[in-house]
């Protein structure tokens, strides 16, 4: 076998004879060396001739054959290939969360040129999203939260633009703008630290956050009152909760008759139950010729006449005389509030006003005699120009329309005892909160001959039911009867805001007010076997449940008390999704 050596320097010459054409150029495939060829060489500083070195296709002779191999490298058997798992199945549900701070520019600020806010950024290793939260500092006054939601951020320090933040991107220490704000990891959670060691990723040294210098002034200012004294004395706190705003009223008058220019005055008597102090207000009558001065004594502890002990409610009654710094003043009327808590505390009492002897003991106040309305514009803004010349718009309750804008209640109605064409018709009674207005809305049905939508629009009316005032929310229950524009409604139905939402305020709509409902059944426990069984005919197999509305009736039936909303109070009490739990309310007569 011939073996012809070329050197590089042949081909060379040759390739730079042949034109440069497709398929008349030679490519050295095994030339590793690209640097431009030196002949001249400085060697211990004494320059010369380098001598030529040995070409390519020489050296690539003298290797030894061992070194060639025209066998491919065995193949590994497929069995022993992992398997193939993407990264939103590996690291599904995995958050790494590390702990930083930015610095937000307070500008015109005397005590701050910025403020320290220190937030918690979440990595979503599954597919490299991020969110930032700042935790809650209570009365901050910033708005708190999910600053960032979750999303891919930009980096604004890699180029090409456009590229995303990875998980790599993130360790203690560093900083990390995103979105113009520039962000200062100080520490990491456990699971986090444990990742970057499993990863075998290092993790940098923690920091420690600088404090927020209007925070720690806030917190030296808003440090609690220290109380040295503690009254142990659980009465007055019983006391405070159990009658802090209810008042007793008596009327009463002084007779100063006996005295140069004396007169029968009138007063008005307040005793305070939360602590059993009494205030007088006096009443002048007009042209009086007196300062216009109603407090006439004020709120404060009063003993009785020799003795160390103080006014009491039970003292307090028609016809009795209460001695006051010298004056003697007569009780002889009370308002309604007074008279039923002390019948409800001590017994029923003689509440018959007194009779004056004299004719202006008492100033007699002229009502004002409105004449109808005509139909003219609004009723309030007509009164007003019957009360004066100069006629100011009615008053307005702005912190409840504000307070309860957009709050209704909706409760279904019908016609009570319609005619045969209107047995079919349903209607939705609309109650809103923030104006005490209420509409009526007919629901359309089909083939029904009747067209569905606004059917009373929307206003104040006044309930012929309740002395002709006003409808309020209070008026308003299911089963109750409705009177509009001469229709008669009677509910039947109420949505789920409107149940929770009289449950919620019990004081004002008794009945939504289980408490009570179910004190009143407690005393009639006689009444409860006979109810259990008509619930037990209802449910043969003992399951413990029935219908809602077969309760309803069975409740009413044997506490006829009980209108059709208390009967639905107690039974959204014990309903599930499987009907009514009569077996829950039969647990609590046996307690």
């Amino acid at each position: 076998m011939l073996v012809f050596l070329v050197t590089g320097k042949e081909i060379h010459k040759r390739s730079m004879n042949l034109p440069k054409l497709p398929g008349y150029s030679f490519h050295d495939p095994r030339k590793t060396d690209y640097r431009k060829g030196q002949m001249l060489t400085v060697t211990s500083g004494l320059m010369g001739q380098r001598q030529p070195q040995p070409e390519e296709l020489e050296r690539s002779v003298a290797f030894r054959s061992e070194h060639i191999s025209t066998r491919a490298p065995p193949r590994e058997p497929v069995s022993t290939f992992p398997d193939y798992i993407p990264a939103h199945v590996a690291y599904e549900h995995l958050v790494l969360r590390f702990y930083a701070f930015f610095k937000e520019t307070i500008p015109e600020s005397n005590e701050e040129l910025f403020r320290i806010r220190y937030v918690k950024i979440y990595v979503y290793l599954e597919d490299d999203t991020i969110m930032i939260e700042e935790n809650h500092i209570r009365n901050s006054g910033m708005t708190q939260g999910v600053l960032l939601r979750r999303m891919k951020v930009v980096n604004p320090d890699i180029h090409p633009e456009g590229t995303m933040y990875k998980m790599s991107d993130f360790n203690v220490g560093i900083s990390l703008e995103m979105y113009g704000i520039i962000y200062r990891i100080y520490a990491c959670d456990k699971f986090t630290e444990e990742f970057f060691q499993s990863s075998g990723m290092h993790l940098n040294e923690f920091e420690t956050p600088p404090d927020d210098v209007y925070n720690l002034k806030r917190t030296m200012t808003d440090r609690p009152i220290r109380v040295t004294y503690m009254n142990t004395d659980k009465t007055n706190l019983r006391r405070f909760l159990d009658f802090d705003g209810k008042v007793l009223r008596f009327y009463a008058i002084w007779d100063d008759r006996q005295a140069l220019f004396g007169e029968k005055r009138n007063f008005v008597f307040h005793f305070f139950l939360v602590d059993g102090t009494i205030e007088i207000r006096q009443i002048l009558p007009v042209n009086s010729g007196r300062d216009p001065v109603s407090q006439f004594l004020k709120r404060t502890l009063l003993l009785k006449p020799g003795t160390d002990e103080y006014y009491q409610d039970s003292d307090l009654y028609i016809g009795q005389r209460i001695e006051i710094f010298n004056r003697t003043f007569l009780l002889y009327d009370a308002d309604p509030y007074t008279k039923d808590f002390l019948d409800n505390k001590y017994g029923k009492h003689d509440w018959t006003p007194l009779k004056l002897d004299e004719k202006g003991a008492l100033q007699q106040k002229t009502e004002k005699v409105l004449p109808p309305y005509n139909g003219w514009g609004n009723e309030e803004d007509s009164a007003g120009f019957c009360n004066s010349l100069h006629p100011k718009p009615p008053r307005k309750d702005v912190v409840k329309f504000i307070t309860k804008d957009g709050m209704v209640l909706r409760f279904s109605a019908r016609f009570k005892n319609p005619q045969a064409q209107d047995k079919s018709r349903k209607f939705v009674i609309v109650f809103y909160l923030a104006d005490d207005t209420l509409a009526i809305f007919e629901l359309p049905q089909r083939n029904s001959g009747f067209r569905g939508g606004k059917f009373i629009q929307r206003d104040k009316y006044k309930n012929v039911l309740n002395r002709n005032q006003y409808f309020t929310a209070a008026d308003l229950k299911v089963g109750e009867d409705v009177i509009i524009n001469n229709f008669t409604f009677e509910t039947y139905e109420a949505d789920e805001f409107a149940m929770n939402y009289m449950e919620a305020d019990a004081n004002n709509f008794p009945q939504s007010d289980l408490f009570e409902i179910i004190s009143v059944m407690l005393r009639r426990k006689e009444l409860v076997n006979p109810m259990r069984q008509e619930f037990e005919k209802l449910d043969p197999e003992l399951s413990g449940y029935i219908e809602s509305l077969k309760a309803e009736e069975i409740i009413m039936k044997y506490f006829p008390q009980f209108q059709a909303h208390e009967a639905k109070t107690i039974t959204r009490r014990w309903t599930d999704d499987y009907g009514f739990d009569y077996f829950g309310l039969m647990s609590i007569f046996k307690q």
